[in-house]
């Protein structure tokens, strides 16, 4: 497995209400390139291993792992504390399209009342949620989406915002 990652990070957390915790990482001199920038990885962060996870882009070809809230109780870390992170890129069956239902759900996680009205949803609004953060061209404006989807799931809003899926 091709190593991406090794050595302390500062937990850091993104700006606004519902904002996610994440461990910066950087620009990966060795990433494999990737559809959309996501990058399958899995390693350890401390003692705890990572499986199935996914780094995200985060602009300039900068990449961060969210870090949500069971995985920060069980290393009993939060923003601003350092942790150990090693990062492997995980083989790829095939090539990842698209943000997986799991990935959004972690990240709805950081809001429970997002994740609530989310998992309330039929199947196919769901799927609508997921096409809207998909249909973002740039990684910077998928970010903003997810941020986004974060703040209207938390109201309560079920639709997708106006002008796409």
């Amino acid at each position: 497995m091709l190593e991406l990652f090794n050595g302390p990070v500062t937990l850091e957390k993104f700006s606004g209400k519902g904002a996610w915790t994440y461990a910066p990482v950087g620009v990966l001199a060795q990433a494999p390139k990737t559809h959309f920038g996501v990058l399958k990885v899995t390693g350890r962060i401390d003692e705890v291993m990572l499986n199935d996870c996914a780094l995200m882009p985060m602009g300039q070809g900068r990449r961060f792992l969210a870090v949500n809230a069971a995985l920060r109780k069980q290393l009993g870390k939060q923003a601003g504390d350092v942790v150990q992170l090693q990062l492997f890129a995980q083989e790829e069956r095939a090539a990842l399209e698209h943000i997986s239902l799991a990935d959004f759900t972690d990240c709805l996680a950081e809001v429970p009342a997002a994740l609530r009205t989310f998992q309330a949803l039929p199947l196919a609004r769901q799927q609508a949620w997921l096409r809207w953060v998909d249909e973002a061209e740039a990684d910077e404006q998928k970010v903003t989406r997810v941020e986004a989807a974060l703040a209207l799931l938390e109201r309560g809003q079920a639709a997708v915002p106006a002008g796409s899926a």
